[in-house]
């Protein structure tokens, strides 16, 4: 039987059945990353802003991105009501959740809580038009934390309102170890 997971003192340990959220995102400082496919894609990015706008989906190409296509997502965003909707999922994200995302609501993605601590911080760059840079952190049943850090990156066809996210995660294992970390906090995926 799976234990559930509580936070105390903001940190995820097992036990309680008062768990509030087993996933927890923490904001990371975007200028001190030193993963180079994190910076290659914040250096892509920022190469297709013009005027201070956001870049658009549309300028984004594929082409120009393959060495980091594997680990890139982008995320619809649907507006009244607000949500969010993958439109694309590299190959490893397929070997890190057993599911192909594409299509899917990020709040259908298991396990609920995982999902929607994902949807809020989406929500938040959607208002303030801004990279995100986190670490979304997850206790195993067994005690483990276990972490990945995510770039989220706004993209807006008007070049202000935000209607697409490129996200970038670096899971740091191999990925069917990290599978197995996410199999022993959540359960297998159904």
């Amino acid at each position: 039987m799976r234990r559930r997971l509580a936070y105390t003192g903001g940190m995820a340990t097992p036990s309680s059945p008062r768990a509030a959220r087993p996933v927890r995102s923490v904001p990371l400082d975007l200028a001190s990353t030193d993963d180079r496919s994190f910076r290659f894609l914040i250096d892509y990015w920022q190469s297709k802003q013009r005027g201070g706008k956001l870049p658009g989906r549309t300028v984004i190409d594929p082409a120009e991105l393959k060495r980091v296509l594997p680990q890139l997502l982008l995320i619809d965003v649907q507006r009244e009501p607000l949500d969010f909707r993958y439109r694309l999922a590299g190959t490893l994200t397929y070997d890190i959740f057993g599911f192909d995302l594409t299509g899917r609501r990020v709040r259908d993605i298991p396990p609920a809580d995982w999902g929607e601590t994902v949807w809020r911080s989406l929500a938040e760059l959607v208002e303030a038009r801004k990279p995100q840079y986190v670490r979304l952190d997850f206790t195993t049943t067994d005690g483990n934390v276990c972490s990945y850090r995510v770039l989220r990156l706004p993209l807006a066809e008007d070049g202000v309102t935000v209607d697409c996210v490129l996200v970038m995660g670096d899971f740091g294992l191999h990925p069917r170890e990290f599978r197995a970390d996410l199999d022993a906090a959540f359960g297998a995926p159904k």
